[in-house]
C-alpha cells in the first residue's frame, strides 16, 4: 500500500487551455476538503477544479466539476488506481483556453496531467512502526551510536549507569537492525519494543 509524500505539482498545454495537476497525501474527508479549498485560492478563476480520491483501498470519489460526465474525474481516479495509489488526492485545475477538445480530448488531457504529477511524486508506504528502547553499556558505546543514527530515526537518549537509545524501526529494517544491534552489544539482546502502529513513512534499507 503506498501514497505520496507532500505535494506535486505540474502543468500542460493542450489547445490554449491550462491544465495543473497537484498530488496531496489525505487520510480524512476534512482534509481533502482542506486541500480543495486550499487549491481553489493557490489558483482562483479557473474555469474547472477537477478531482478524485482514494481513501483506505475503500472510498473513493470522482469530480467532473462542470466538465462533460466522465471526461475529468473519472480519468484521475483512473490513473490514481492504475499506480496503486492510496490516501491519495488527485486535482487537475483547467483554465479553459477557448477551444473545445471533446471528450477524447479531455480525458487525454486530464490523465496526462495527473500522470505527469505522478511522475514527479516521491512515495511513501504504509509500515508497521516499532518505537524502541535500546540499552547499552559505555563501552559498547561507539559502534551502537552510529548504527542507531544512521539507520534509525533516533528520538532521544538518556546517558545514566547505562545508555539508553530511544527510536523508531519499521518492518522493513526491523530484524536487520536487530541483529545488528546484538551483534555488537556483546551479543546481549537488549531491544525493546514501546509501541507499534500501522504508519505511512519512506523506507529506510
Amino acid at each position: 500500500m503506498r501514497s505520496v509524500y507532500g505535494e506535486t505539482t505540474s502543468e500542460f498545454i493542450e489547445k490554449k487551455s491550462r491544465f495543473i495537476g497537484l498530488l496531496f497525501h489525505v487520510e480524512d474527508n476534512e482534509t481533502i476538503e482542506e486541500k480543495l479549498a486550499y487549491c481553489k485560492e493557490l489558483y482562483p478563476d479557473a474555469s474547472h477544479y477537477v478531482y478524485a480520491y482514494i481513501l483506505d483501498n475503500n472510498t473513493q470519489k470522482a469530480s467532473d466539476d462542470g466538465e462533460p460526465q466522465r471526461t475529468a474525474g473519472y480519468p484521475i481516479l483512473d490513473i490514481l488506481h492504475k499506480n496503486r495509489l492510496n490516501d491519495v488526492l488527485g486535482v487537475v485545475i483547467r483554465y479553459f483556453g477557448g477551444i473545445k477538445l471533446g471528450a477524447g480530448g479531455l480525458i487525454r488531457a486530464y490523465s496526462h496531467t495527473i500522470s505527469e504529477s505522478i511522475k514527479k511524486a516521491t512515495f511513501i508506504e504504509k509500515v508497521t512502526s516499532y518505537y524502541c528502547k535500546f540499552t547499552t553499556e559505555y563501552d559498547f558505546l561507539g559502534d551502537i551510536d552510529k548504527i542507531i543514527r544512521d539507520k534509525t530515526t533516533l528520538d532521544k537518549v538518556k546517558y545514566d549507569q547505562a545508555i539508553s537509545f530511544f527510536f523508531y524501526l519499521n518492518n522493513y529494517n526491523f530484524e536487520k537492525i536487530k541483529s545488528a544491534l546484538f551483534n555488537h552489544n556483546g551479543y546481549n539482546d537488549t531491544l525493546e519494543i514501546i509501541e507499534e502502529k500501522e504508519v505511512y513513512a519512506k523506507v529506510i534499507d
